[in-house]
């Protein structure tokens, strides 16, 4: 008696969507796993476990199998899919345990609560949960999802395909966003995809907000001059809400400031603050991606520019002013900027006020789980290794090190 085929689950993740793609258009075509292995070259067996998802297919074997059944470009529109999850598996992402069945159940049950609505408020609840505590764990729920976003995308044709394609982006950026305090290789990959689906789903607000974040991307790597072009790039578009060009002048700023453009920087500035208090709201994105930038949001990094422009003690009044009522859930924010203020007391001489600030930011960035504040501490690190005659940076230095060795070792 002949095995009834494994059911498969498309939903799932890239690499499912593609074997039941793969299977679909096999069957179609009228040929057995044998047949089609004969056409591409490989063993019926290989053509076997790549549709039950228990091999990853070749870039050589997709575009055999798309010319060999004809799938007009279906097979070849899953390849970047299927890559970026293959990297993302490489480093440990996996679904969420019990995410499959929860997505499954919603698929299969239309009459439950529909997904499209409920991606919003799940984005929303993760970014603040992640500010308080940390991204640790959050990477394969965001995965699971943005997986199920993509599946239902590929077979949908219904007006629901911009919304989806917008979910996708909304998804992939806050990826990029975990894999940057994870200190991971895939966030500049995460943010690509989140801008190919928000230009695909014409939504120029959320286009705009994915650049700013590759120019944020471009200023953390030292490249002011890509920077104030991405920004530029984003600034075009006209119908921006005002909080989202603020982000933008901002990173205009903070590239100038790089560049030692003292002018440039506080025009940028001053053009920030007076956007940033539009109450416009934008009603393409279900969520709000810049309600964190705020009048305060902006002085911060006003902060930044003038430590980059030489300022160091203009920067460290403004940062003791502002931390001084900082927000107790923006602890990620606050472990930046604490180690920003630790580099301004270094560069004005004052050894204890920054190892004092450093040991601050130090217990915010592995409280939180963030490698991206680590980064940020590197160069205070560095500077107080030479002051061994004062027993606060000594002690910092020390949990530095044993910090990072940690991070290296999980």
């Amino acid at each position: 008696m002949a095995q009834a085929p494994r059911r498969l689950t498309p939903h799932r993740s890239a690499l499912h969507g593609f074997g039941a793609a793969l299977r679909q258009w096999r069957e179609h075509r009228g040929l057995s796993q044998r047949a089609l292995g004969r056409l591409v070259h490989v063993s019926g067996d290989l053509i076997g476990k790549v549709e039950k998802a228990e091999r990853w297919p070749s870039t050589r074997f997709i575009e055999a199998c798309e010319s060999a059944l004809q799938a007009g470009g279906e097979l070849l529109r899953l390849r970047s899919d299927l890559e970026s999850e293959r990297r993302l598996s490489a480093v440990g992402y996996r679904v969420a345990e019990g995410a499959e069945g929860r997505l499954r159940d919603s698929l299969d049950h239309p009459g439950k609560p529909d997904l499209l609505h409920s991606w919003p408020e799940q984005l929303a609840y993760l970014a603040g949960a992640g500010n308080r505590t940390g991204y640790a764990g959050m990477a394969s729920t965001a995965h699971a999802q943005i997986s199920v976003a993509a599946a239902i995308c590929r077979r949908s044709r219904s007006a629901d395909r911009r919304e989806l394609l917008i979910a996708q982006a909304l998804w992939a950026e806050f990826l990029s966003w975990i894999d940057e305090q994870r200190d991971a290789a895939d966030s500049d990959a995460w943010l690509r995809r989140a801008q190919r689906h928000a230009v695909e789903a014409d939504a120029p607000a959320l286009t705009s907000y994915v650049l700013m974040r590759q120019s944020q991307r471009a200023i953390e790597r030292f490249d002011p001059r890509n920077a104030i072009a991405l920004a530029k790039r984003a600034l075009n578009e006209a119908r921006l809400p005002g909080r989202i060009r603020a982000l933008l002048l901002v990173r205009q700023a903070q590239a100038y400031a790089m560049g030692g453009d003292q002018n440039a920087c506080a025009a940028s500035l001053e053009e920030a603050r007076r956007v940033v208090g539009s109450a416009d709201g934008d009603s393409e994105l279900p969520i709000d991606v810049s309600a964190h930038c705020d009048p305060v949001y902006v002085a911060a990094h006003e902060a930044q520019c003038r430590l980059l422009l030489g300022q160091p003690a203009a920067a460290a009044d403004l940062y003791e002013q502002l931390l001084r009522h900082w927000p107790a859930h923006q602890r990620i924010d606050e472990a930046l900027w604490r180690s920003a203020l630790s580099t301004a007391y270094i560069n004005s001489g004052e050894m204890e006020r920054a190892a004092t600030e450093a040991a601050k930011a130090l217990d915010l960035a592995t409280g939180t789980s963030s490698a991206r504040a680590l980064r940020w501490l590197n160069p205070t690190a560095v500077a107080l290794r030479q002051q061994v005659a004062v027993p606060e940076a000594a002690a910092f230095v020390l949990a530095y090190r044993q910090a990072t060795l940690e991070t290296c070792n999980h």
